[in-house]
């Protein structure tokens, strides 16, 4: 985590494991507890990270593993582990965990990573979850990609994600028009004669 790379050098800090002066910004320690911060999809670890990794309870999932379980059924059970059904969590998404074949606009490009369709079903599995409180993507670099071409990727990304996400909550939701519900509402509440 001590890498300099800004990425890891956040997490550090809202783990309490950064530069003093921002672990202890806010007044408490940690910002978030290791236990409850999941890596998913990593692709490329500096000797310092995999050093932190192999001793922390920060759990972090591989690209290669997501691949090997599919990308949906990984993200299902990084939320499990997350204990998402039961408070909320935040997702932040680095572009650049993408193949670059995929996505090539980004600061730090590298072969290998997460194909942009795995990256598109994890997405939309987290994004669905009733739980999720917010999201920030990172990393487009809009100086290389000159044409806007992969920034529609990106937006159209974005708007898979939460459609899935509508369509959740609009399934989760009363239907204030169903006639049985509205019946039964007006005969729960009617004051009884005698």
């Amino acid at each position: 985590m001590y890498s300099g790379r800004i990425d890891g050098m956040v997490v550090a800090h809202i783990i309490g494991r950064g530069a003093p002066e921002l672990v202890r910004f806010w007044g408490e320690t940690p910002l978030v507890r290791e236990p409850d911060v999941t890596l998913f999809g990593i692709t490329r670890l500096d000797p310092p990270e995999q050093e932190f990794l192999s001793k922390s309870p920060l759990r972090h999932i591989s690209a290669e593993a997501m691949a090997a379980k599919g990308a949906s059924a990984a993200a299902a059970e990084a939320l499990t582990h997350l204990h998402a059904d039961t408070r909320e969590f935040v997702l932040h998404i680095d572009l650049d965990v993408i193949a670059q074949d995929d996505l090539p606009p980004v600061n730090v490009p590298a072969s290998g990573g997460m194909s942009l369709n795995d990256v598109r079903d994890a997405l939309k599995q987290f994004a669905a979850h009733k739980n999720l409180l917010g999201l920030d993507i990172a990393q487009y670099n809009p100086d290389k990609d000159p044409d806007g071409s992969n920034a529609k990727k990106i937006v159209d990304l974005i708007v898979e994600a939460l459609s899935a996400r509508l369509q959740t909550l609009a399934s989760t939701e009363p239907l204030a028009s169903d006639p049985v519900s509205a019946s039964s509402a007006v005969l729960d509440t009617a004051p009884s004669e005698s």
